[in-house]
């Protein structure tokens, strides 16, 4: 059945991006003609990259940006115990391709579309020695043409759940294949009993995201970036600064409760929208009158209440000036990035959807995150850690989510390590 459906799917994906392109898709439009040319380009990285590193290809595979979080550390790991191995990168989405730097690896290209005749040609331009799937990117026929050969592939940074493809009823072409990786590497214990069950043997690494997010932590940002931290900084003036990070509607009624109350002289609040531009940013500056970010901060708001932050790129160095957070999304689909406040140890409160989101939840248990159910329940739990009598409750918070995150280190040179051993 897999057989007859699989070829089906990737020609209507084919066929649907092709469409969504012509209608002036942008993503779409970017994933069809970033792909033009790639055998050519992969020829020429094939030849001119051997020159200096004569050992075998390495070749890591990421759907996305999200990905590339993870597979960050462990390509700086991997150059740094095998320099002599180029590395190849590639995407599925423009989201990823287009935002990483050609530096990122010895050449950085999109995964030609998954077809039979497409892998055959891929591997035989750079028939790479091992394979690094990171988390789901399982392209059957990019693993079929690998396994032909007796490549090693390793699934890295992997979870998986109950009934969810590929341990669902649909998933067992995948789960045969997995049983011939050398590695399946797996973020936590949950995932490595859900692939238990069907007889596959994991291991548990961890997630190499956490070293990502810990380098910001402790590598200082670029000159730009510093002189607008800088003016954060000046801006905040040794309050105590609440951040809300990539908050939406939902997260801003927290806020908007939050206001009356806020004890100025002490606090003050930096809001970090998902969406930098557009009418909910508009309305959220009218309504509190905090100035924007993206205008500039004259000398006489230096003293506001307030500000919104509307540029991407910033935040993950605000929450470095932080004290407290909310992370937003938890009234959509989904809670943001909660990694990056907890390691610089600000106590965390979300809402209420934070289903598949396991570093939450072992966060939450560690006691450095709140799940809160309401926007009402959310503006009293920060308020509480705004008060004289909460504070010492919030730094108790704010130290138990640093901690965990620290626990958490070194999955990159873990992953890295099996990836390279010669042993399998």
């Amino acid at each position: 059945m897999f057989g007859l459906l699989y070829p089906l799917g990737s020609a209507v994906l084919w066929v649907g991006l092709h469409l969504a392109a012509l209608f002036g898709h942008e993503k779409a439009r970017k994933a069809v003609t970033g792909r033009r040319g790639w055998a050519n380009r992969l020829a020429v990285a094939a030849s001119t990259v051997a020159l200096e590193k004569p050992g075998p290809w390495i070749h890591v595979h990421c759907a996305s940006l999200g990905e590339y979080e993870q597979a960050a550390p462990l390509l700086k790991a991997l150059r740094n115990r095998a320099p002599e191995r180029p590395l190849l990168l590639t995407f599925f989405s423009p989201s990823g391709k287009e935002a990483v730097p050609p530096g990122a690896a010895d050449h950085v290209d999109y995964l030609p579309f998954d077809t039979l005749r497409n892998m055959q040609r891929f591997d035989a331009i750079l028939p790479v020695a091992d394979t690094v799937l990171v988390k789901y990117e399982l392209w059957p026929r990019l693993i079929e043409v690998r396994l032909a050969r007796d490549a090693r592939l390793h699934l890295v940074a992997a979870r998986f759940d109950p009934g969810r493809h590929p341990m669902g009823r649909w998933g067992s072409w995948v789960r045969k294949r997995l049983a011939r990786f050398t590695h399946l590497l797996v973020q936590d214990e949950a995932s490595a009993e859900t692939i238990g069950s069907f007889g596959l043997g994991a291991e548990v690494l961890g997630d190499p995201r956490v070293d990502r997010v810990l380098s910001t932590v402790q590598t200082p940002p670029n000159e730009a970036t510093q002189d607008r931290i800088d003016q954060i900084k000046r801006w905040v003036d040794g309050r105590k600064l609440l951040v809300v990070g990539s908050a939406w509607e939902g997260d801003w009624k927290a806020v908007r409760q939050l206001l009356p109350d806020l004890p100025k002289s002490e606090w003050c609040l930096l809001v970090a929208p998902h969406e930098v531009q557009g009418r909910p940013v508009e309305a959220w500056a009218e309504e509190s009158h905090f100035p924007r970010m993206s205008r500039s901060l004259p000398e006489d708001r230096m003293g506001a209440d307030g500000l919104i932050l509307d540029e991407v790129g910033l935040l993950k160095h605000v929450y470095g000036l932080g004290a407290a957070a909310i992370v937003g999304g938890g009234w959509g689909a989904g809670v943001h990035n909660t990694l990056e406040a907890a390691a610089f140890g600000l106590p965390i409160a979300v809402g209420p959807n934070i289903a598949g989101f396991r570093e939450i939840e072992a966060l939450r248990a560690q006691g450095g995150l709140v799940v809160c159910s309401t926007p009402h329940e959310m503006a009293e739990t920060v308020g509480q850690w705004m008060s004289a009598e909460g504070e010492s409750s919030r730094a108790e918070a704010g130290a138990a989510a640093a901690a965990w995150v620290s626990s958490q280190s070194g999955a990159a040179v873990r992953i890295a390590e099996r990836v390279l051993d010669p042993r399998g």
